[in-house]
């Protein structure tokens, strides 16, 4: 849903997901076109870093729980992927960390508003439903709540 809202296009989304090495449990697989990167790649970074992040932000506003995404097993992969992605653009890692935590907890207050979380339970429904949802199937449920 935050890919969909900061310009992406899905082209698709399934529950499970293929095995990864490096990830000890998939939930889950969304494949985003950013299309191609203009003159503000620091934007095109920012979106997928943003979109990374979105995951454990929407659990923990889900469970009521604020653990930090890089000290939860299940968040750490998340929190490392969107470590790497910035660190051409901060080398500093204080101030990467602190960049990062800035923008879960912006995050957290824009998917904490009702239509946000609308959006997030149709789709939710959606894949309880079919497991994989292409681009088109994808947008009819995002669209209403975003337009």
């Amino acid at each position: 849903m935050i890919g969909y809202a900061l310009g992406g296009r899905i082209e698709h989304v399934q529950l499970g997901g293929e095995p990864d090495e490096n990830v000890a449990v998939h939930f889950g697989d969304c494949l985003i076109n950013w299309g191609a990167v203009n003159a503000d790649c620091n934007w095109h970074v920012q979106r997928e870093i943003i979109t990374i992040l979105a995951g454990p932000v929407a659990e923990m506003i889900y469970r009521g729980e604020t653990p930090h995404p890089a000290m939860h097993d299940p968040w750490k992969h998340d929190w490392q992927q969107a470590w790497i992605r910035c660190q051409d653009q901060i080398s500093s890692p204080q101030r990467r960390t602190a960049f990062l935590e800035m923008l879960v907890i912006e995050l957290h207050r824009k998917m904490s508003d009702d239509t946000c979380w609308a959006a997030v339970a149709a789709v939710a429904d959606a894949l309880l439903a079919h497991e994989y949802l292409e681009h088109e199937q994808l947008e009819n449920e995002l669209q209403f709540w975003i337009g």
